[in-house]
């Protein structure tokens, strides 16, 4: 029998692949101890070091060369066979089901998605979109294999990659007393009614927990279920609201009072994946894909 294990050859790639131990065990969500014993065990099969450091990066051996370019193809035809397995189980094409929240699916998930599947078009994406605490409690089901929340509540079954910081501001109508400040305290948006996302929500949580932690009682609190509307009732004058920066488009600034807060408030965007599925190969072709996307733009 070979005395190599594929687990090794896989991790070995990473590392040349990303050039760095520490990169490929996060991307392979292991620690970096593991990763060094994969090396060092398949270097001890080898013979031979396949791996130098060298100026905060890692290089190629010369026989670390010749490794790699089999183990490469190795792992390309293990793939094909996963493939062909799956078909034989009338599952012909891969699939990721994926969750995020509202704002998401609209500004960030399409460009994500469509790249994506440019770059593997053999796989079928399902989107499902909702609340941060709601698409979390479809993961820990199994009911999905990635979702990208907001302010994640993280246990030992999950793995989370972070990906972004968003701002929170306060939206008014353009004529509203609060429009013409530069910036608001969170006391300041207790004296309106306020519009927010329904229960799950994590700009909710954050909103309300902040009041409390104020002693503050909002007056009138109004859940409407999606971003959307949000925007649309705060032009009509029902109330005020707080959304992250992004949700607003640079043409609907001028219909809005666009205000941050004093003591700024943030969500923290990340994704999140069962452990014991992070080893899924698709999984973790998606997850170097969304690492590689400029959340900024």
């Amino acid at each position: 029998m070979f005395s190599y294990s594929l687990k090794s050859l896989m991790v070995f790639c990473e590392v040349v692949r990303q050039k760095s131990f520490s990169r490929a065990a996060e991307t392979l969500f292991m620690t970096q101890p593991g990763v060094s014993n994969h090396i060092a065990h398949l270097e001890e099969q080898v013979g031979s070091i396949l791996l130098k450091r060298a100026k905060g990066t890692v290089e190629l051996t010369k026989e670390g060369r010749v490794i790699y370019r089999h183990a490469d193809r190795i792992l390309q035809k293990a793939t094909e066979l996963e493939q062909v397995i799956k078909s034989g189980k009338g599952n012909p094409s891969p699939r990721l089901r994926i969750g995020t929240t509202p704002v998401y699916s609209s500004l960030i998930m399409p460009h994500i998605i469509n790249s994506f599947q440019t770059a593997y078009p053999q796989v079928v994406v399902k989107l499902d979109v909702g609340s941060s605490e709601e698409l979390e409690k479809k993961l820990s089901l199994r009911d999905k294999d990635i979702v990208i929340v907001a302010n994640p509540g993280i246990t030992r079954k999950l793995h989370a990659l972070s990906l972004a910081k968003e701002e929170l501001v306060v939206i008014t109508p353009k004529d509203h007393v609060l429009s013409g400040k530069q910036a608001v305290a969170i006391e300041d948006i207790a004296n309106y009614p306020l519009i927010l996302r329904e229960e799950g929500s994590a700009t909710r949580k954050l909103v309300l927990s902040s009041l409390k932690m104020n002693n503050i009682n909002v007056s009138v609190l109004i859940e409407v279920q999606s971003t959307d509307f949000i925007k649309e009732w705060v032009l009509q004058g029902r109330g005020i609201s707080v959304v992250i920066k992004r949700a607003i488009s640079a043409g609907e600034m001028n219909s809005f009072g666009v205000l941050p807060f004093k003591d700024p408030l943030f969500l923290e965007i990340a994704m999140l994946c069962n452990k014991s599925m992070c080893h899924d190969p698709w999984i973790q072709r998606f997850t170097r894909h969304v690492k590689n996307f400029n959340f900024a733009s």
